[in-house]
């Protein structure tokens, strides 16, 4: 994934318009908890700095920015990343900052560390190699008590040839239980559950930096 093969693989998925992932909005899920009075409960902030890798359109770097993080959008794809720009800057305005930049996750540093992250259709894109190191850059990017919500998608069973590659609670447990502390989970409802992609179950779960 951090190769050039790789990275010359998703801007030539971006140009020929192959991009099935795209589901033209943010997932209900995480629109639904961002609307509930369960995200005061739980804390995510209303302010501070957030974190999108592989943000596709921008579509959830446009809603963290509306809840008033300053939100910073990932990808490889150059293609990718203007697309993302330009519908971003033509939506109305947001109480948070938005930026989007091509970068690869995994060599990114940023200035500032971030409060919150969010992972969907990120982790199940990369391959199992290369999920350790998943883990091991959110905890560098990420300041203290920060709060990480992953959408947990493609659960099993899914008969798609990778990318994405299946998940499993097991393996969100495995790469965050030494340093995230998961505070809260929900199954996706069928009604909530994004049209497209590889065929599989969905969890949303929020966790909190140790």
């Amino acid at each position: 994934m951090s190769s050039i093969i790789a990275d010359d693989a998703w801007e030539e998925r971006w140009k020929e318009g192959r991009t099935g992932w795209d589901e033209s909005a943010s997932h209900r899920s995480l629109q639904s908890l961002l609307e509930s009075p369960i995200a005061d409960q739980l804390d995510i902030p209303k302010k501070g700095r957030a974190l999108v890798p592989g943000c596709g359109t921008g579509y959830d770097v446009h809603n963290f920015a509306r809840r008033g993080l300053n939100t910073t959008g990932l990808d490889l794809a150059p293609t990718g990343v203007e697309k993302a720009k330009q519908w971003l800057s033509s939506q109305l305005f947001t109480s948070g900052q938005t930026d989007v930049v091509c970068a690869d996750f995994f060599k990114y540093k940023a200035v500032e560390k971030y409060d919150l992250i969010y992972d969907y259709t990120f982790l199940c894109a990369i391959p199992p190699e290369l999920r350790q190191s998943w883990s091991a850059q959110l905890f560098k990017l990420s300041s203290s008590n920060a709060t990480l919500i992953t959408l947990m998608y493609p659960l099993p069973p899914t008969n798609n040839d990778p990318p994405p590659w299946p998940l499993s609670t097991e393996i969100y447990h495995h790469l965050l239980d030494e340093s995230w502390d998961l505070i809260w989970s929900r199954d996706v409802p069928p009604e909530e559950m994004r049209k497209g992609g590889a065929k599989g179950n969905q969890k949303i779960a929020v966790w909190r930096k140790k």
